[in-house]
């Protein structure tokens, strides 16, 4: 078998016995047996490697798909569509996830070599050909699942390769682009950070302007250009999302979820809820204690 061959299995096998999210190891794994409707989804920082199957992701008016041998570089907090075109029982659609590490990557780059980045304007997602020199420490990364105390030790200098080599790939530059501190996606993004934090606070938007460094109007067209979305819609699926996380938790009553993350209104609360999940909150927060 192949080392993407041995990848794809590792994936299945993980996801099957263990779910998505795997902390030990600072990833979380996808696998989905037939194509799906689209959905909401609000994206992390993330590195998003697919192994097999195809997936399309629509966020504002950008549509991108990506499929085995792509790595897609989603570099900012930013709500997106998201639907599986291409999967089945037989050959499902399997993708790794590893944090865009900001933190991780930058020190990376302060020990490596100075180069001059040939790219300028770098949106927040970036699909490009997966670099072969990947493929190796991605594949140990999820063999250390075998190896708790192992993974304990070895899984983040593994995770650190796998950012060394991306570094110093085709794919360096755009990177290096993305982590400028004063580019416009790093101060757009500390600012998605911030309302993620602090979602249950009201917003306004000369503050948010400030920390972005910022004129209001500047702020407000830059935001909608790398997130697809305003900064009134975006702090609103943020609140949404996280309410779907408590109902999904049994975390209270729908009124005092409602109410913990921000939403004065039940009522509001409901017809939003709706409106981005296609379900009521009350038939989720029935579904999900069954």
């Amino acid at each position: 078998m192949s080392v993407q061959g041995d990848i794809v299995a590792a994936i299945i096998a993980l996801h099957d016995s263990a779910g998505i999210d795997h902390p030990e190891l600072g990833v979380r794994v996808r696998v989905s047996r037939s194509p799906s409707d689209p959905a909401q989804v609000l994206f992390d920082p993330v590195l998003h490697l697919p192994f097999q199957g195809r997936k399309r992701l629509v966020a504002g008016s950008s549509k991108i798909e990506y499929g085995a041998g792509d790595l897609v570089i989603l570099a900012a907090h930013m709500p997106a569509f998201v639907e599986v075109i291409k999967a089945t029982g037989e050959t499902p659609y399997v993708a790794l996830e590893i944090p865009f590490d900001r933190h991780a990557l930058s020190a990376l780059v302060a020990e490596m070599p100075a180069r001059t980045a040939m790219v300028s304007d770098v949106g927040p997602v970036t699909v490009g050909d997966v670099p072969e020199t990947v493929l190796g420490p991605v594949l140990r990364l999820l063999q250390l699942q075998s190896e708790p105390a192992a993974a304990a030790v070895l899984a983040a200098d593994v995770r650190r390769e796998i950012y060394y080599r991306l570094l110093g790939s085709h794919l360096g530059d755009p990177i290096r682009e993305l982590l400028r501190a004063e580019s416009t996606l790093t101060r757009i993004d500390e600012v998605t950070s911030w309302m993620q934090d602090h979602f249950d606070q009201s917003i306004r938007m000369e503050d948010l302007a400030a920390r972005a460094q910022m004129s209001v109007g500047s702020f407000h067209r830059q935001f909608r250009q790398i997130t697809g979305s305003t900064p009134g819609a975006y702090h609103k699926a943020v609140r949404l999302h996280e309410a779907r996380r408590q109902i999904v938790e049994q975390s209270g009553t729908l009124a005092q979820i409602a109410s913990r993350v921000g939403f004065v209104s039940p009522s509001q609360f409901s017809r939003d809820y709706k409106r981005t999940f296609g379900t009521a909150p009350s038939h989720d927060a029935t579904a999900f204690r069954t």
